[in-house]
């Protein structure tokens, strides 16, 4: 048996979920990764639609990543969450680089706003990332 450790050390349930069994396909083979299943336990019946948005933002599932817009403003994390989001107290920049507070943000506002705040989903773009069935 190989073991393959991922820093920082995240821990999520693997449940077995219709949601999380839908977006494991969309792997094409691959399992899904901690931080994967830690989102779909979040997302729910909205993991697959998530993981693509997800993977279309920020392909190789990096936490601390961040991308310039022409527009000036800044993507940051495994969500690429925009910094027009950042107008809450208690939310920092930093925060977002930590995997886990950025699928906590990304679904929060996922919650309030659904997945429009994110261009991939806006311009169809995360639909490569779905399997077709």
């Amino acid at each position: 048996m190989r073991i393959h450790l991922q820093w920082p050390l995240v821990i999520a349930v693997r449940t077995p979920s219709e949601d999380a069994a839908e977006a494991q396909a969309d792997q094409f083979g691959h399992r899904l990764t901690a931080y994967q299943q830690y989102a779909c336990n979040k997302f729910g019946p909205a993991c697959r639609v998530g993981l693509a948005i997800q993977r279309a933002e920020n392909p190789r599932g990096s936490c601390e990543i961040y991308h310039y817009n022409s527009d000036g403003t800044l993507d940051w994390g495994y969500f690429q969450i925009n910094t027009v989001h950042l107008k809450r107290a208690g939310v920092n920049l930093r925060d977002l680089l930590d995997c886990r507070a950025n699928i906590d943000f990304a679904y929060q506002l996922y919650q309030e706003r659904g997945f429009a705040p994110w261009s991939t989903y806006n311009d169809g773009s995360y639909r490569r990332f779905l399997r077709d069935r």
